[in-house]
């Protein structure tokens, strides 16, 4: 499969990601510049702040596709959620209201990085009894992962897959975002990759000039 970018804030004024569709189109434009074929639009789902739904989110894709392809640009674009760990997202797993993507069935989430949620697990088994894969979004930035890791070891029992924001491998050696992202890396517990972009600043750019085509190739959708 061509090289996938599995979390990117693309869609234009739907969270904190592009203000127009100008910045949307130049985030694409990084994307192609890195090898990337297909991005996998991730908009966050917070109650009360970004209180996206899925209606939302497919109408968004669609026209972000359209307009791609009105302007010549290569760039396939999936319809996906960074969902916020919260009882909302519980009630949306009931109902079967939720963005995923891929035979596996997707389904991306996150929570506050400092303390584990105590819905957490809850929301893995949830997930895992609908018939989703769930996904820990940008799993290298969690302190209770770096301090602890028993609790990755748990995770990947329960069934999860752990998402890592690309950037991260660059970081030095002595960010603990950096060493857990490439320990994820070698123990084979870094299953997705992605940008976790929201706008096409220089410091996107000089990152995606350090970009290794070949892991987005070795590690989306395997």
């Amino acid at each position: 499969m061509s090289e996938v970018d599995s979390h990117c804030h693309i869609l234009p004024k739907i969270d904190d990601g592009p203000a127009d569709e100008n910045i949307s189109i130049a985030i694409a434009n990084l994307l192609l510049e890195m090898g990337v074929k297909t991005v996998v639009a991730t908009p966050h789902v917070i109650s009360d702040v970004y209180p996206n739904t899925t209606e939302k989110i497919l109408e968004a894709v669609e026209k972000t596709n359209a307009l791609f392809q009105r302007v010549g640009l290569p760039l396939d674009v999936l319809a996906g959620a960074e969902y916020y760990v919260e009882k909302n997202l519980l009630d949306r797993i009931e109902t079967d209201d939720l963005v995923a993507w891929g035979d596996a069935r997707y389904v991306m989430f996150e929570s506050p990085e400092e303390q584990e949620p105590m819905l957490l697990e809850d929301v893995v088994f949830n997930l895992k009894t609908a018939g989703y894969t769930p996904v820990l979004a940008h799993a290298e930035r969690y302190r209770f992962l770096q301090q602890n890791p028993q609790r990755i070891l748990d995770l990947r029992r329960l069934g999860v897959k752990f998402q890592i924001n690309h950037p991260s491998f660059h970081l030095p050696k002595i960010s603990r975002r950096g060493e857990l992202a490439r320990c994820l890396y070698i123990k084979g517990y870094a299953d997705l990759l992605g940008t976790d972009i929201h706008r096409a600043t220089s410091h996107d750019r000089v990152l995606a000039s350090k970009g290794d085509r070949r892991l987005f190739a070795r590690l989306n959708f395997r």
